[in-house]
C-alpha cells in the first residue's frame, strides 16, 4: 500500500462527511482517532476547526511533527468545552473562514452547559445539539468517542455500535460511524501488520465499505519517543539522561520556578522534559520491577479515590448554589464553582517517596520534580460545574507511555493519564510524587445593561 492509496482513501471517507451531517469515529485509547481525524482534515483542504480537548494546540502540531497547521485548519484547545461555546465559536468563524468541517476530540471529554441528573442524558442532550447546529451553520460535524473496554469481549476485538458509550440514548442523531482497529495493538499473532482498518457499521448509509490504511506511514509518534524507543543499552540511556538533566537545569534556574511555557524559554524547557520523560519511561519499560507496579497500583487508586472525593464535594456545593435564592435580576445559576487538583513540589522541603530503583535511573529527582512542576503548562485535572471523568464503565485512561503490558490489569485513573501524557512527569516520578493538592474557585457571571 502506498502513500498514493492512503490518499484515495482518506479522500474517499472525506467525502461522507457533508453539510449538515453528525458522524462518529471511534476507538479504544491509543486506537488511532486523532491521527485519522488530523490526517482527513489536512486531505480533505476544507476550511475546519479541530477541537483539542486532550493536548494543547502548539501540542498537536508537535504531535505531528509538522511545525506549523495546514492553513485551512483552525486549532482550538479551549477548556473545558461545552456544546454552547463550541456553537459560538463555530459560528464567529463562519463569517471568516467559512468553516465546512468540525472535528471535536473527543466526546467524553466534553461536558454540558445544563445540569442533569446522570452522564447519559448529558450525553444525549450533547449529541442533539451538535447535530442541531450541523443543519442550522450547514458544516459537517466529526465528533471521536473513545470506545468502552467491552471491545475486548469480543473473540476478534472488532469493535460494534454497541461499545460506544451511550449509544442506545446518542444513536438516532448520528448519520454515520466509522470504528478503528489494529490487529498490532491487540499483539493479535498472524494479524495484519501496519495496517489501521476502518469498519463501517449498519448506521453508515453512504455504501462505503471496510477501508484499510497504512498506519506505519503517518504514526503519531514524535521521532524523539521513536529514536529513544529503538535504544534497548540502559547505561546509554542512563548518559542521556544525565546530559537531559544538566542542561534543564541551566535552562530552568535562573527562573527560580516561575516559568510561562509560552515564552520562547518555556517552550524550550518544555521540550528538554519531555526528552527526559521519553528517557526514563523507556528505562522503566526495560527495568520494571514487582515493587514498581505494586506502586503504581497504589498511587493510581490514592488518586482515583481523592478525584471521586473531590468531585462529590464539588457536586454538593453546586446544589446548594442552586438552592440560593434568587436576588433581584440575577439568578442563583449565575454562580460558577471550577476545582482543580495539581501536583505541588516543594523544592526547599520535598517530600518523595524513596525507592530501591533510584539508583538504577539516576535522576536528580527533586530538583527535576522542581523543574517539571515550575513550568506554568496546565492543570493535572479541571472540574467544570462537578462533572467528572469517572471510570463508570471500567475503561482506562491508558495511554502513550501507560499502554505497555505492565499495567494491562491496572484500570489507570484520568488523573494519572493527565500526569503522565498531558504533562512532563514520567512514569517514575509518578511513584515518587506524594503531594496534590484541591484547589476550588467559584466566579459569578453577571448581566447589566448601560
Amino acid at each position: 500500500m502506498t502513500i498514493d492509496k492512503n490518499q484515495r482513501v482518506l479522500a474517499q471517507l472525506s467525502a461522507l462527511y457533508q453539510p449538515g451531517t453528525l458522524n462518529l469515529i471511534g476507538g479504544r485509547p491509543g486506537m488511532g482517532k486523532t491521527t485519522m481525524a488530523f490526517h482527513l482534515a489536512t486531505e480533505a483542504h476544507l476550511p475546519t476547526v479541530y477541537f483539542s480537548l486532550k493536548m494543547k494546540s502548539d501540542q498537536l502540531l508537535l504531535h505531528y511533527a509538522t511545525g506549523k497547521g495546514p492553513e485551512w485548519i483552525n486549532l482550538d484547545d479551549t477548556v473545558p468545552m461545552t456544546e454552547d461555546t463550541i456553537r459560538s465559536k463555530v459560528r464567529q468563524l463562519q463569517e471568516t473562514r467559512k468553516i465546512r468541517w468540525v472535528i471535536i476530540d473527543y466526546l467524553e471529554l466534553m461536558t454540558s452547559s445544563q445540569p442533569f441528573t446522570n452522564r447519559g442524558e448529558e450525553m444525549a442532550h450533547i449529541i442533539q445539539e451538535l447535530k442541531k447546529m450541523a443543519g442550522e451553520l450547514q458544516v459537517a460535524v466529526i465528533v471521536l468517542t473513545q470506545l468502552w473496554r467491552t471491545v475486548l469481549m469480543h473473540d476478534d476485538y472488532r469493535p460494534t455500535l454497541l461499545d460506544i458509550p451511550n449509544w442506545d440514548r446518542i444513536g438516532e442523531w448520528v448519520d454515520d460511524v466509522r470504528l478503528l482497529h489494529r490487529d498490532e495493538y491487540y499483539h493479535i499473532v498472524g494479524g495484519k501488520k501496519n495496517l489501521l482498518e476502518v469498519l463501517t457499521t449498519e448506521c453508515g448509509q453512504s455504501g462505503v465499505p471496510d477501508l484499510q490504511l497504512k498506519y506505519l506511514k503517518w504514526d503519531a509518534s514524535l521521532t524523539l519517543k521513536q529514536n529513544i524507543h529503538g535504544i534497548s543499552d540502559t547505561d546509554k540511556l542512563r548518559a542521556m539522561l544525565a546530559t537531559t538533566e544538566e542542561e534543564i537545569l541551566r535552562v530552568a534556574k535562573p527562573f527560580d520556578g516561575d516559568l510561562d511555557w509560552d515564552t520562547h524559554t518555556g517552550k524550550v524547557l518544555d521540550r528538554l522534559l519531555e526528552e527526559r520523560a521519553c528517557i526514563l519511561n523507556r528505562m522503566f519499560e526495560l527495568h520494571c520491577t514487582e515493587a514498581e507496579v505494586r506502586r503504581f497500583e497504589h498511587v493510581n487508586e490514592a488518586l482515583l479515590n481523592m478525584m471521586n472525593r473531590f468531585h462529590e464535594e464539588q457536586q454538593q456545593l453546586n446544589r446548594q448554589l442552586d438552592m440560593l435564592p434568587d436576588i433581584g435580576e440575577h439568578s442563583a445559576n449565575r454562580f460558577h464553582l471550577i476545582g482543580e487538583i495539581n501536583y505541588c513540589h516543594d523544592y526547599e522541603d520535598p517530600k518523595l517517596f524513596p525507592m530501591e530503583e533510584d539508583a538504577f535511573y539516576g535522576s536528580h529527582w527533586n530538583e527535576m520534580l522542581w523543574a517539571v512542576s515550575s513550568l506554568s503548562r496546565m492543570d493535572a485535572h479541571t472540574i467544570h460545574n462537578g462533572e467528572s471523568n469517572k471510570l463508570d464503565d471500567g475503561q482506562t485512561w491508558a495511554e502513550g507511555p501507560l499502554r505497555i503490558p505492565q499495567f494491562e490489569h491496572i484500570c489507570v485513573c484520568y488523573l494519572v493519564h493527565a500526569l503522565c501524557t498531558h504533562l512532563r512527569y514520567s512514569i517514575p516520578d509518578l511513584f515518587r510524587m506524594t503531594t496534590y493538592t484541591c484547589e476550588r474557585s467559584m466566579w459569578e457571571l453577571s448581566k447589566g445593561e448601560i
